[in-house]
C-alpha cells in the first residue's frame, strides 16, 4: 500500500511539473521514497524538480545499483555528445554559445539543468517528458 502511494504521489507531482512549462508560475516538487516492503531490499530515492517560466531544475538521488540502466536511458534520449570526467557523464546542450541544458550523472545521483530561454519549447517539453519517467527507471 505505501508503494502504490508512493508511486501515485511521484506520478501526480511529475505531471503536476509537466504542465507548469506554459505557464508563468513557479513549481517546486520534492518527492521522497524508501522501500521497506520485504523482498524489495532497502532502498531511498529522492527527487526534487523546480520548474519554472525560465529555468528547470532536477536532483535525484536514487540505489547506486540504478545508475547504469539510467545511463543508458539517457545515452538513447540525449545528444550524442557526452563527456565523461572520473565518474561523472556529463551531457551539454548548447546554442548559439549559450548552455541550454546539462545533464550530470554519477553514481546514484542525477542533476539536470535547462535554461528554456535557450532551447525550443518543443525541446523543453520533450526533456520533461522524459525525466518524467525517471521514476520508472529508478524503481525497477
Amino acid at each position: 500500500m505505501k508503494t502504490i502511494i508512493c508511486t501515485l504521489s511521484l506520478v501526480f507531482a511529475l505531471s503536476l511539473s509537466n504542465a507548469q512549462t506554459a505557464s508563468t508560475s513557479n513549481s517546486k516538487v520534492s518527492i521522497s521514497y524508501s522501500s521497506d516492503e520485504p523482498g524489495e531490499g532497502n532502498y531511498r530515492v529522492n527527487i526534487s524538480i523546480s520548474n519554472t517560466e525560465d529555468m528547470y531544475i532536477l536532483k535525484a538521488s536514487f540505489p547506486s545499483s540504478k545508475t547504469g540502466k539510467l545511463k543508458q536511458f539517457l545515452k538513447d534520449h540525449l545528444t550524442p555528445e557526452m563527456t565523461k570526467n572520473g565518474t561523472t557523464s556529463t551531457w551539454k546542450y548548447n546554442t548559439k554559445g549559450e548552455t541550454g541544458y546539462v545533464v550530470k550523472l554519477k553514481r546514484g545521483k542525477l542533476n539536470v539543468f535547462m535554461d528554456k530561454e535557450f532551447v525550443s519549447a518543443d525541446v523543453v517539453e520533450d526533456l520533461i517528458d522524459m525525466f518524467s519517467d525517471l521514476k520508472d527507471i529508478v524503481k525497477e
